[in-house]
């Protein structure tokens, strides 16, 4: 059955494949008006999904000898094999999974027998019976009862086949073989898991033989927007006599008929005009004889002005995220419902754009994306990637000889031309992206030719002409943005938006790298999108956390990554960046984007008076949202009132004063948040958009003096020890060897009974991967506190015990040195004071402050600071200051690759409890502080969430402060601003044991 070796040939992409067209569905004259959800509840749709037998060989020599005693198991379709067993599961980045050695692949190429019967109970031979796949990966063969019928590559492409001389009335027969290797393997270098098999949808279409193959809808706009054109056109038919065109509008309302001409331009006066904002759609039918064709229809217009990007005449900007196709238990499968939950969360957290990284996605996706409102960068399914490394670490000197090799330019222009023929209709694709991360060559700029000869209606995107032969010429003018990956804010201003001569629009097609505890960058990328007209916005790499479940323990999902199924080649869990979970839930850092995306923002502030800008492109604030403010005074006490808002105009500003509508008598701080006003789609009337807050003093949460100042202070010292007693109720005891506070007796009670440390490790998120080498080298893991010398000052109201001191390790000189000091006074309160001086030859710290360990049942958590999700210098902004109440348990997330989470800065307050006894941590300049039950050493050196053991201890960490998170596991290193580099730290804060 397999007689030509079609995937190890360039210049062969497929074999009896039908020209490529529009996606659609055929109706039948009668039937329903057809909708994504119930989009093959017609009798042209003889649907295949589902079980089908299967087979799996270790190479198709395997195959061609297999016996007919091997066992026959079924298989789900859509499905990757890989996930049931067969073959094995491989992540990776970069690197090629095979030999670069094109067009060839491994001999020993895995690939897996699909077949099944079908029945086709009206086989009418007046009609034509197509068979399409959806997706497969990467290439494959089909039969129809025994005849072949055809070959196709491309993974994330539309393969259809004529069948119509092959099938018969009643049952038949359907064989595919799938290739896990092709040469287009070499085309499909992504970031991701590499799964193999029948993946998405296949069906057979029955069509009339009167009728529209293909078509094409544009619309356009008058300057006023008072009026639109709807062109259609048929590109393609097959013996078509007659053809309408019916045009209904969002209502539902007949607009116009037109009958006879095979292309017709619709008028409509005061069009419905489609946006993320008010995603209204038309209905197009084209209708002949026997067929019904429903295409949806958002009129709109994309131009780029002005170095910007428009939409329906506005200026806007993409608030995007990076959206593979990933689920933890179905891989590359994804139905309606996950598309639904996606959609609905990226709505939930203020995003309006999504690019297709890095393939074209199901046309089910696109239809939601009309229907939901998302401005979409569709991308062609091209990476070449591995190449940088064909020699060691990356070299982008060998980036081109992909994409600037002639012998390649069939499989590239193919590649660009799958992606844009079958989506061309969809209203949310703004823009084609002609791939990912594949250099740059005569290859791409004939690509982007050909893309603009199928439509000139979108404008073009690709990153890789950075990477261009600066000695050659290439034309460039099919290119329409200026784009680039992990730039730092800096060097995106310097380099680009302060250029005068800057002649397209600038966009992060990748940013903010959301790996582990992340982003930590964001607000300055975001500040620079909001300041440059010419910086259009940007994409988040990404969307979801790529991980597979294996299975649950304590309700909790088990996840995998790179390197978990004995891969020989693998990238480890550089897969596990998302700002998602696998399964969805939100990391922290998808508050961050939702907070930065707020469609209403505080842009500056005098006293009371406040000035807010509508964020919003087409829509009036008060239209959409109102504002709530909540105020807290200095007691604590909160009051609720609303801020009317009127006539707020899109990308405009409004003065408010707040004096108007608030009480400000004793004011601590006010916080403005912008609620939906009615339920759409995804979120429901009263939905939180977005806050802003203004704090005009902190409150005061000082615990008050419980003891008079006529109490005994006892110092008592031995060889090792400084132990001091406050009236014989409180007792300190010191180590003179290392500074620490050893253990704390309440009332003859022991309270703490395992020594301090002073800390300058943290467990290393994925942002610290590589600046934490050099953290390591320096000893910084490890580090010890030596005592030099040390003196016991007496007064009548405290005992101060001040230790000379240097932090140190084996091969290093100290990192720390200086004096800490441990002042027991007459209130019980333990005051600790360090004055430092730092070696600044050594690098950046990662976090100083005093850690303890207390009995694990101190579990209460009540602090004054940031929250409720972790803050760092540079991550935060979806926080605000309040009182809050938590758990040691529930603070912070652990990352499916353990790490640093769940400390907050701008902290004045801290009381960790068993509900009898407490620990209360309190200063008058604020610290960051964390708890887990976790240690330092166990989430530094475990590298799975499931594999953590909850320990019988609480760890409380009070830091002087931390390093920023930063996104350096891709991005730029940690600006400088936020790395704790300080030559001299002089850090107080109080303890108070009750």
């Amino acid at each position: 059955m397999l007689d030509q070796q079609f995937h190890e040939n360039l210049e062969i992409q497929h074999v009896n494949l039908l020209p490529r067209r529009a996606f659609y569905i055929p109706y039948q004259q009668g039937e329903a008006a057809y909708h994504f959800e119930t989009r093959y509840n017609t009798r042209n749709v003889t649907l295949l999904n589902g079980d089908w037998y299967f087979q799996y060989f270790e190479s198709i020599e395997a195959y061609l000898n297999r016996s007919n005693e091997q066992e026959i198991k079924t298989l789900t379709v859509p499905s990757v094999w890989n996930l049931y067993g067969y073959d094995q599961i491989q992540y990776l980045n970069t690197q090629y999974p095979i030999p670069f050695d094109p067009p060839y692949v491994p001999k020993d190429n895995p690939c897996g027998h699909y077949t099944r019967k079908f029945t086709i109970d009206e086989y009418d031979q007046q009609y034509d019976y197509h068979l399409n796949f959806e997706g497969v990966d990467s290439a494959f063969y089909v039969w129809i009862n025994n005849e072949f019928i055809g070959y196709s590559q491309i993974a994330h492409a539309i393969s259809e086949f004529d069948i119509s001389n092959f099938v018969q009335q009643g049952e038949n027969h359907i064989d595919v073989l799938v290739l896990k290797y092709s040469d287009g393997t070499y085309f499909e270098d992504q970031d991701m898991f590499r799964h193999s098999g029948i993946f998405r949808d296949v069906y057979i279409l029955k069509r009339a033989t009167e009728r529209v193959d293909d078509f094409k809808v544009e619309t356009k706009l008058s300057d006023d927007l008072n009026s639109a054109q709807i062109d259609v056109k048929i590109e393609r038919a097959h013996n078509l006599k007659s053809v309408e065109f019916q045009l209904y509008n969002p209502e539902g309302e007949a607009v116009a008929t037109i009958s006879g001409a095979h292309e017709y331009q619709f008028n409509v006066y005061k069009p419905h005009l489609w946006s993320t904002e008010n995603p209204t759609l038309y209905t197009l039918y084209i209708v002949t004889d026997q067929e019904v064709i429903a295409q949806k229809v958002g009129i709109r217009e994309v131009t780029i002005q002005n170095n910007q990007l428009y939409i329906n005449g506005q200026s806007i900007k993409l608030r995007g995220t990076n959206y593979h196709d990933s689920h933890p238990e179905t891989g590359y499968v994804m139905t309606e419902s996950h598309f639904t939950k996606d959609l609905e969360l990226m709505k939930q957290g203020n995003f309006n754009a999504i690019r297709t990284a890095h393939y074209p996605k199901s046309p089910l996706f696109y239809e939601m994306t009309d229907q939901y409102g998302f401005y979409v960068m569709s991308e062609a399914d091209i990476e070449t990637h591995g190449v940088v490394r064909l020699y060691g670490e990356d070299d982008n000197e060998d980036f081109n000889i992909i994409a600037d090799d002639s012998k390649f330019e069939t499989a590239i222009i193919e590649r660009i031309e799958a992606s844009i023929m079958p989506l061309k209709n969809y209203s949310s694709i703004v823009s084609w992206s002609l791939g990912n991360e594949s250099g740059f060559g005569k290859n791409m700029v004939k690509g982007a030719a050909r893309a603009k000869t199928l439509d000139n209606t979108r404008p073009i995107h690709y990153e890789g002409t950075l990477y261009r032969d600066k000695q050659q010429h290439y034309d460039l003018t099919n290119i329409d943005m200026i784009s680039r990956m992990y730039p730092s804010p800096e060097e995106i201003e310097e380099t680009y938006l302060k250029k005068p001569d800057l002649d397209k629009p600038f966009i992060l097609c990748e940013y903010a790298h959301a790996m582990g505890n992340s982003p930590g960058d964001l607000h300055a990328y975001q500040t620079l999108v909001e300041q440059y007209d010419s910086f259009i916005g940007g994409f988040v790499w990404e969307w979801c956390d790529h991980a597979i479940q294996i299975g649950i323990k304590d309700g909790n999902p088990i996840f995998r990554y790179g390197g978990d199924f004995g891969e020989k080649l693998h990238d480890g869990n550089f897969c596990v960046d998302g700002i998602v979970f696998p399964n969805r839930v939100p990391h922290e850092g998808y508050y961050e984007f939702k907070q930065e995306h707020r469609p209403l923002k505080l842009v500056s502030q005098d006293d009371f008076k406040i000035m807010l800008r509508n964020q919003l492109d087409f829509t009036s604030a008060e239209q959409y949202m109102f504002v709530e403010a909540t105020v807290t005074n200095l007691n604590g006490e909160k009051t609720i009132s609303e801020i009317p808002l009127s006539n707020f105009l899109p990308h405009t500003t409004q003065t408010i004063d707040l004096s108007d509508y608030i009480n400000i008598e004793h004011i601590s701080d006010v916080i403005l948040q912008y609620k939906l006003k009615a339920d759409d789609q995804f979120r429901y009337e009263n939905f939180e958009l977005g806050h802003d807050q203004i704090v005009y003093q902190r409150r005061t949460m000082k615990e008050q003096d419980e003891q008079s100042s006529d109490v005994d202070i006892l110092v008592n010292e031995t060889d090792k020890l400084i132990k001091v007693s406050v009236d014989q109720s409180e007792t300190y005891v010191f180590n003179k060897d290392n500074a620490s506070l050893e253990s704390v007796l309440k009332h003859k009670h022991i309270v703490m009974n395992q020594s301090t440390t002073n800390n300058i490790w943290r467990a290393p998120t994925d942002n610290d991967t590589n600046i934490k080498c050099d953290w390591a080298y320096s000893g910084y893991n490890d580090i010890t506190t030596r005592v030099h010398d040390y003196q016991i000052v007496e007064s009548e109201t405290e005992v101060s015990l001040v230790f000379n001191i240097a932090m140190v390790n084996d091969a290093v000189p100290p990192v720390l040195f200086g004096t800490v000091t441990w002042r027991v006074q007459h209130d019980g309160i333990l005051n600790v004071t360090y004055d430092l001086e730092r070696d600044m030859k050594a690098p950046y710290l990662p976090r100083f402050g005093l850690g303890l360990i207390l009995p694990k049942v101190f579990e209460q958590v009540k602090y004054y600071g940031k929250g409720p999700f972790s803050s760092y210098q540079d991550k935060g902004v979806a926080n605000y200051l309040d009182a809050f109440e938590t758990t040691v348990t529930g603070n912070g997330e652990v990352h499916i690759r353990p790490q640093e989470t769940g400390s907050h800065n701008e902290t004045t307050f801290v009381e960790i409890s068993d509900r009898c006894k407490r620990l209360v941590v309190t200063s008058d300049n604020t610290f960051s502080f964390n708890t887990t039950h976790y240690s330092l050493k166990q989430l530094t050196e475990t590298t799975h969430k499931d594999a953590l053991e909850l320990e019988d201890q609480t760890y409380v960490y009070i830091d002087y402060a931390q390093s920023g998170i930063g996104s350096n596991s891709c991005g730029p290193e940690l600006n400088e601003a936020y790395r704790l580099n300080d030559r001299h730290i002089d850090f107080s804060f109080n303890l108070k044991f009750d």
